[in-house]
């Protein structure tokens, strides 16, 4: 059910609104009309904006931008902010935007939430673009599972601590490369360092608590992946997803490499777009 009513009506086609998902307020906006549309899903403390250097594409077709639940312009509640959370978010808003099918375009964090979207609604996803996404890779047995673990606690809890903020910032330094204009480099620290550290430290927590794909967990959508040059990267993910179309390491590139090259990045999209009404 809309919350709120429509908060801008451009020429374009935008409609920026809100939904309920869980309790509380989804913030998302909606380009064209049609029941398929293209959703991008934004990455850990940041929000739909990180998208703006797509704006040829989502104005083009018909697509939603989503403010995750805890980040950008969605209500930020202390609550545990799990994959599962953020992937009914999606499905919230692609039923108030009267979407019943979806290509979901996930960066980063927004990888773990496309998955866990295919995993609760297969029927709804049409196909999934992976941009430089955490993929979570299952223990080999259970000494690896313990040497995961005993990794990660420290790493997670030091999100939990008053220094957190320290943590962060280096963690998105590392994010950047020599593509990453000064502009860009400004924005992003300045709009990841506004998210709550209950809304961070939780996310980050719920990404790495996400169940990583099972041997013979395959899904046979068609798939693309964009990335850093990540050795092996392709091979894993080809054995959870067999139609992988496309697979591009950009050496150079950062983490955000939509905003450093969008032209480059958009052309990728638009042809694996094109590829799936074939």
């Amino acid at each position: 059910m809309r919350l709120l009513t429509i908060a801008l009506c451009f020429a374009t086609g935008l409609l920026a609104a809100d939904v309920t998902s869980d309790g509380s307020r989804v913030h998302y906006e909606s380009y064209g009309k049609g029941q398929e549309a293209v959703v991008f899903i934004h990455g850990w403390t940041c929000d739909l904006t990180f998208w703006r250097g797509q704006a040829p594409l989502y104005e083009k077709h018909r697509a939603l931008l989503v403010d995750l639940p805890g980040h950008g312009q969605s209500e930020k509640p202390d609550v545990a902010y799990t994959q599962e959370r953020f992937a009914r978010a999606i499905d919230a808003v692609m039923r108030d935007a009267g979407v019943t099918r979806a290509v979901l375009v996930g960066h980063s964090m927004g990888g773990p939430v496309a998955l866990t979207f295919l995993r609760l609604f297969p029927e709804k996803t049409k196909a999934l673009v992976l941009v430089d996404v955490f993929m979570p890779e299952a223990p080999k047995d259970d000494a690896d599972r313990a040497r995961q673990k005993a990794q990660m606690e420290p790493f997670i809890r030091s999100f939990k601590e008053p220094g957190y903020s320290e943590t962060q910032k280096k963690m998105v330094e590392g994010m950047f490369s020599a593509k990453t204009t000064p502009e860009q480099r400004e924005e992003i620290r300045t709009k990841m360092g506004a998210t709550p550290q209950h809304v961070l430290a939780s996310a980050m927590e719920g990404m790495f608590a996400l169940e990583a794909p099972k041997a013979g967990e395959t899904y046979s959508l068609p798939v693309m992946a964009i990335s850093q040059v990540r050795p092996g990267f392709e091979a894993r993910l080809r054995t959870v997803f067999p139609n992988l179309r496309k697979y591009e390491a950009w050496e150079g590139s950062g983490h955000f490499l939509m905003m450093e090259s969008p032209d480059r990045f958009n052309r990728a999209l638009e042809e694996f777009l094109a590829g799936l009404v074939k």
